[in-house]
C-alpha cells in the first residue's frame, strides 16, 4: 500500500479507491508512459531524451522516492492517451455538466482522455472566451500524476465521478463536446 498515496474524499470508501488505482495502474503504469519528475521542476533530470525514455521503476516505486509524471500522446489499446489541462475558468463549465473522474492539480485539474484518432492528435491551447483555460496534453507532453507533490506542498489527488477516461472518436469530436461547454480547443500544428 501507498503510504504517499493522498486520502480520496471521504464518500469514497477505502477498498473502492484502491480498486480505482488498480484501473489507473493496469492503464498507465507503463514504461513507456511512467517517468520519474523532480520534487521540483517538471522534467527529469538527467534524462536527455524522456520522450522515448523507458522508465523501469513503476508508479508506486516512483512516488516512494519523488513524483511521477505521465507521458501523453502514448498509444493505450487503439487510442491515444492524451490530458485536458484546465486551469482557468473552464474546468468548472465541463464538471458541472460531465461525469468525468479527475485530478484535482494545485492550480485546477486533468481530465485524462483516451482518443481514437486515425493521425496522432496535435497539442492544442484551450480558451472560453478569448482567455486562455488551459491545454490539450498529447505529443511530447507530460503531466504530473496523482499522488505527487506540487512544490507548494499541493498533492495531486484522484477525483472519483464517473470513467477514468473521457474517451472520443476523434479529436474533432472532442473539439464539439468542448464547444457545447463554451471552450475551444485551437490546434497547434
Amino acid at each position: 500500500m501507498l503510504s504517499s498515496y493522498p486520502c480520496p474524499p471521504k464518500h469514497i470508501p477505502a477498498r473502492k479507491t484502491k480498486i480505482i488505482m488498480k484501473e489507473l495502474l493496469r492503464r498507465l503504469d507503463r514504461k513507456d508512459i511512467r517517468l520519474a519528475i523532480p520534487l521540483k521542476g517538471k522534467y527529469p533530470e538527467g534524462v536527455i531524451d524522456w520522450v522515448n525514455y523507458q522508465e523501469e521503476r513503476t508508479i508506486r516505486e516512483l512516488l516512494a522516492v519523488g513524483n511521477v509524471g505521465l507521458r501523453t500522446g502514448v498509444k493505450v489499446g487503439n487510442c491515444y492517451f492524451c490530458v485536458l489541462d484546465l486551469d482557468g475558468k473552464g474546468w468548472t463549465r465541463i464538471l458541472s455538466n460531465q461525469r468525468v473522474s479527475y485530478i484535482r492539480t494545485a492550480k485546477g485539474i486533468h481530465i485524462y482522455l483516451l482518443v481514437k484518432n486515425e493521425e496522432f492528435p496535435s497539442n492544442g491551447t484551450l480558451y472560453c472566451q478569448d482567455e486562455r483555460v488551459g491545454d490539450f496534453l498529447s505529443k511530447g507532453k507530460q503531466v504530473v500524476g496523482t499522488g505527487s507533490t506540487h512544490e507548494t506542498g499541493f498533492i495531486y489527488k484522484l477525483v472519483k465521478r464517473g470513467k477514468w477516461f473521457w474517451k472520443f472518436e476523434s479529436v474533432g469530436e472532442l473539439k464539439e463536446r468542448l464547444a457545447e461547454y463554451g471552450i475551444e480547443l485551437k490546434s497547434k500544428k
